[in-house]
């Protein structure tokens, strides 16, 4: 999973992909979250979506299942940097409105707490 960055930003962690975000790597980039989270004292999870090319309804559902969960356990859950096509399909299932998007990097810095 080369195409996966994670990156810890004060309490936060940033997700980073680059690449198509389809059925055949949300397992990984759930175990690959999981595995971030476990023990450690994540307060926020930032999706960085900028690079991402395509996203099928896999892609959708690790995205709306990261952010129940994260809400759930009293933590934000944020996407970053929509790429256009993550940006129509979200439109298309009409969960831009489900999400918090940060719009730009003031937005991302103020999440972060830094």
């Amino acid at each position: 999973m080369e195409k996966l960055t994670l990156q810890r930003i004060g309490n936060a962690l940033m997700l980073h992909y680059v690449g198509e975000i389809t059925l055949e790597i949300t397992g990984d980039l759930k175990r690959r979250l999981d595995a971030a989270l476990e023990g450690d004292a994540v307060g926020t999870v930032v999706v960085d979506l900028g690079d991402v090319t395509f996203m099928d309804s896999s892609g959708i559902g690790f995205l709306v299942s990261a952010n129940t969960r994260m809400r759930s356990a009293g933590r934000s859950f944020f996407l970053y940097r929509l790429s256009p096509p993550v940006e129509k399909t979200l439109g298309l299932v009409q969960l831009l409105q489900f999400f918090q998007v940060l719009a730009d990097e003031a937005a991302l810095t103020a999440a972060c707490g830094r």
